[in-house]
């Protein structure tokens, strides 16, 4: 055998390890405070924006790895923020984050990556940090009793995990110590 056709070869299984890996990850529901979908967590101290100050936050599908054309979840909001209503939601959607959503796209959306789902308008209800680790989990919609995603083209429904996102967290927010925010909770 050729020394092309052996690195081909060998380009191809590594293409195709990675796929079975990525493949293989828990999808989850998150909330976020940056619409890059990187910051789950506001740390202490200043974790609190101060009374009356309004905020975005957003909510995103990771790892569905396939189309996807419909999500359900509810977000258990601390009394630190006040919840004033869902923002670009789709035309298909019942219920609002707060009490259980279920939304639907018309155009599937592309599970290989992150999907971004709707931003939530807040409003900020402490100027200082009452405690620290104050929890707000996704959890399932309390209508359906169903957290997770639709695909597409086969409407099938595929659970999701509901990540606790944390207000005033004493934990860094870095990827590598998110499995430490999720032990605080039992995740």
């Amino acid at each position: 055998m050729s020394k092309r056709v052996l690195a081909t070869g060998f380009a191809l299984m590594l293409i195709m390890l990675s796929f079975g890996i990525t493949s293989a990850q828990t999808p989850f529901v998150a909330v976020y405070f940056d619409n890059t979908w990187q910051t789950e967590a506001t740390v202490f101290p200043g974790g609190c924006a101060g009374i009356g100050v309004l905020d975005t936050l957003y909510i995103a599908l990771t790892n569905a790895n396939t189309f996807v054309s419909g999500v359900e979840f509810a977000v258990n909001y601390p009394p630190e923020l006040m919840f004033l209503g869902d923002l670009w939601t789709q035309p298909v959607t019942v219920g609002n984050t707060q009490s259980g959503i279920s939304m639907g796209w018309a155009t599937p959306q592309n599970g290989f990556g992150t999907v971004f789902i709707c931003g939530v308008l807040v409003m900020w209800q402490c100027d200082t940090c009452p405690s620290t680790d104050i929890p707000m989990p996704v959890l399932v919609n309390p209508s359906t009793a169903f957290l997770g995603f639709t695909d597409f083209p086969n409407f099938a429904q595929f659970p999701a995990a509901g990540l606790t996102s944390l207000i005033c967290a004493t934990v860094a927010t870095e990827e590598s110590t998110w499995g430490k925010v999720k032990a605080l909770y039992g995740e």
